[in-house]
């Protein structure tokens, strides 16, 4: 994307905390502990780039993890800044969120002069998306509550409660009449 794009728009990687640090809650195998100060922050940054090979510009989080903030970006996110200044397209988190296709049709979208299809009401007037819209994402993946939530208006109506015992027994998949951690997890696919 980035060579068929690259006289037109300008690829940033922007490398922030570490998601799953060695010394943190949710390790993930790696041996890169959260660094502490923001030199350290460019030391590991720029290892991963080497060992990569990546040749996509990359700009560095300061340790106060301002743009991590800012931006949502944990653990991974793909942003479109159009030529306004203005957020065009913000991806949901990676990795299940990252969205090429998502990417180049809003980059189409930003250099065909086109108003993107924002996902929000938000993301459409140029924000970040609210606290609601991202819960609502959040829930749409969430098996339990797409469950319970018959009619699909993202809230759940007292009759929707009352009946959610049953519901829930539907997921049930191995029928050992538990809810496993497996069976409650979160969809790969996003509901639309």
């Amino acid at each position: 994307m980035q060579a068929k794009y690259a006289d037109k728009v300008q690829f940033f990687i922007v490398y922030t905390s570490e998601a799953h640090a060695a010394d943190s809650d949710r390790p993930a195998g790696k041996d890169v502990e959260q660094p502490v100060t923001t030199e350290e922050r460019r030391d590991v940054a720029q290892k991963f780039l080497d060992e990569m090979g990546l040749e996509i510009p990359a700009l560095l989080d300061n340790i106060d993890n301002k743009a991590s903030k800012d931006y949502a970006s944990l653990p991974d996110r793909i942003y479109l800044v159009g030529k306004d200044g203005k957020i065009a397209y913000a991806g949901d988190k990676g990795p299940r969120g990252f969205s090429p296709d998502e990417l180049a049709d809003a980059i189409e979208d930003e250099l065909g002069g086109k108003s993107p299809k924002p996902r929000s009401a938000a993301q459409g007037r140029g924000e970040r998306p609210s606290g609601d819209d991202r819960a609502a994402r959040m829930l749409s993946r969430m098996p339990a509550f797409t469950a319970m939530d018959k009619d699909g208006d993202m809230q759940l109506s007292a009759s929707e409660i009352e009946a959610a015992s049953e519901t829930l027994i539907s997921l049930d998949k191995n029928g050992d009449g538990e809810l496993s951690a497996e069976e409650l997890r979160p969809s790969r696919r996003r509901r639309r």
